[in-house]
């Protein structure tokens, strides 16, 4: 019986997010990525290194990260809108800008090369860490990262001003499905978040750029930014294997 691409698809997202979600993957790993997920080794690119260079560059990717990853084809296109909501940048007015589950990195490092800006950013489990700490500094990423909750980092952040921008990737886990993605389900889920960062601003108001896939369970990205102002949405053009294709939204949120 014939393999579906979908099926294969499924069958590696199961593989990099079970028996090798800890294990630094191999060159022949991270194509077999490039292959059933982006169409070519190719395609599928971290930290402007495709995968066919990636170990022999000497970059660490678990299967978890793999897996959960902002890829270059996505994370250039969020930097580039970040850019453009930020405007002109001033001698005096340089937006604080965090990346709150950091996993890869890689999204933080076209942030700061894109923005000129050191990136603020958080990270709770220690092996991801610890890759992502050595793939940014062969790099060369002026990202901050720490081995941290995001809510311990939050309070370490004094608001600067309403274009500070914070990035929120939560883990999915059980709020994906192959029906789709809910927002209120995400660990922790993504209406806690935004309160978390207004608290830590007193209710400030600042820019949330958010990872989402196109099929939106239960109109929980609307539920989850009720009362914000939606900035912008950028989507990959290629599609997943299964149909869905990532998405970046931008908020703003709070009040002056």
């Amino acid at each position: 019986m014939t393999t579906s691409p979908r099926e294969v698809y499924y069958e590696l997202c199961l593989r990099l997010l079970g028996p090798y979600r800890t294990t630094e993957l191999t060159g022949a790993q991270l194509c077999e990525i490039g292959e059933v997920v982006y169409g070519a080794p190719e395609r599928f690119s971290l930290y402007g290194v495709a995968a066919p260079a990636m170990a022999a560059t000497g970059l660490r990717v678990l299967g978890r990260t793999a897996a959960e990853c902002c890829a270059d084809i996505m994370a250039t296109a969020v930097a580039d809108t970040v850019a453009d909501l930020h405007g002109p940048p001033g001698e005096h007015d340089r937006p604080l800008v965090a990346e709150l589950f950091c996993g890869s990195g890689n999204l933080s490092l076209h942030l700061g090369r894109r923005l000129g800006v050191p990136v603020h950013a958080a990270e709770l489990d220690p092996l991801v860490h610890r890759a992502t700490s050595h793939n940014l500094a062969l790099m060369g990423a002026a990202t901050r990262l720490e081995l941290i909750d995001y809510r311990e980092l939050l309070p370490r952040l004094p608001a600067r001003g309403p274009r500070d921008t914070y990035i929120v990737e939560p883990p999915w886990g059980p709020a994906i499905s192959p029906d789709g993605l809910d927002l209120l389900g995400t660990s922790p889920p993504v209406p806690e978040i935004l309160a978390d960062i207004l608290r830590a601003r007193d209710g400030r108001p600042c820019l949330v750029g958010i990872k989402t896939i196109d099929r939106i369970l239960h109109d929980s990205l609307n539920a989850a930014f009720a009362g914000a102002r939606h900035l912008r949405t950028i989507a990959n053009e290629r599609a997943f294997p299964d149909g869905a294709r990532m998405q970046f939204h931008f908020y703003g949120i709070g009040h002056g």
